[in-house]
């Protein structure tokens, strides 16, 4: 990013990502290294201290003028549009053809039904009231085999993912109060 800054001083540099849970990352990611290799990783690595907080800060330290805009990966499907409109540097207002249909393709069909009735009302409701209620329909009407996920590495249990998810919650309010990062939110 600072090399980017530096060969691009005329231009405002902007950095674009979705962070994931580690409670859900890290598995994934160890899951996928040989075996010898992911033994050597957990036995040399302190997983309790990874955060994308650290990143983040070497970013802005290393490259101060670059814009971050950040989110979190799960609440994609909620704020797809706002993503959109962010990247392409849209007003708030700006409406998008099929902006749910990421949405749309995690729920069952009643739930699909819910929500295109809902993004099709006349009258615009708030965000906030938007958002609500697609959560809501979410919860009540998500597939199950598109939403869960197998966390297949041995001595990583549930209360593992509820600890990395609760820092994680942590770190993402804590990354909308530093200077030059946005943090999208459903």
């Amino acid at each position: 990013m600072a090399f980017l800054e530096q060969n691009f001083r005329d231009h405002q540099i902007e950095l674009f990502m979705g962070l994931r849970n580690p409670g859900s990352f890290i598995p994934k990611l160890l899951m996928s290294l040989p075996e010898q290799e992911r033994a050597d990783a957990i036995r040399n690595t302190d997983l309790s201290c990874l955060s994308w907080i650290g990143m983040i800060e070497d970013i802005r330290d290393l490259a101060p003028g670059v814009q971050i805009t950040l989110w979190g990966n799960e609440d994609t499907p909620f704020i797809w549009g706002d993503i959109i409109r962010a990247l392409g540097d849209l007003s708030e207002d700006t409406p998008l053809v099929d902006e749910h249909d990421l949405l749309l393709s995690l729920l069952d069909e009643t739930g699909q039904k819910e929500v295109l009735e809902l993004s099709h009302q006349d009258a615009e409701p708030s965000e906030a009231s938007l958002h609500e209620n697609m959560a809501r329909i979410f919860e009540n009407h998500a597939k199950p085999g598109e939403i869960e996920e197998e966390l297949d590495l041995p001595g990583w249990s549930i209360e593992v993912v509820d600890a990395f998810t609760e820092l994680y919650e942590q770190d993402l309010e804590r990354l909308g109060s530093i200077p030059g990062v946005r943090v999208l939110k459903p």
